[in-house]
């Protein structure tokens, strides 16, 4: 009978061993499902986070696109008022230029008036000969 109590009294811490070591992993397969369940949450709150970043990415490169295209049109009307610039002072400097001829034109005229000769003139207006020659013909009344 002591046999038969030995290996009831076995039998049942083999059971036992058995039955903790089962519950053991079943513990462990609940836990790692509820540590998955937390994790696929923690990792969807990423993804949507991700998703607003992507949609504020995308919104800042629409302004910046904005902002370049901005600059590009205000290059190119830099660039028109720098010729239309240009050209004034080109304008300015031709008008300046024909201003001296007529300074010395008219110094030319007035020095003839005076009585100087065509080469102190000359000397002094740095126009040529022919060209003082034409302005007493026709600005300075022959005397008789």
């Amino acid at each position: 009978m002591e046999m038969i109590l030995e290996r009831t009294i076995t039998l049942g811490i083999a059971e036992f061993g058995i039955l903790i070591i089962s519950c053991g992993l079943l513990l462990m397969i609940i836990g790692l499902g509820s540590r998955k369940k937390l994790l696929n949450r923690k990792l969807d709150k990423i993804q949507k986070d991700i998703s607003h970043i992507q949609e504020h990415v995308n919104s800042l490169n629409t302004g910046y696109g904005s902002i370049d295209k901005n600059l590009s049109t205000s290059k190119e009307n830099l660039n028109n008022l720098n010729e239309t610039i240009r050209s004034i002072q080109k304008d300015i400097g031709q008008k300046s230029d024909e201003n001296l001829s007529e300074q010395k034109i008219n110094k030319a005229i007035d020095l003839a008036k005076l009585g100087m000769s065509i080469n102190e003139i000359a000397e002094r207006t740095s126009l040529s000969e022919e060209q003082i020659e034409t302005l007493i013909k026709f600005h300075i009344p022959k005397v008789e």
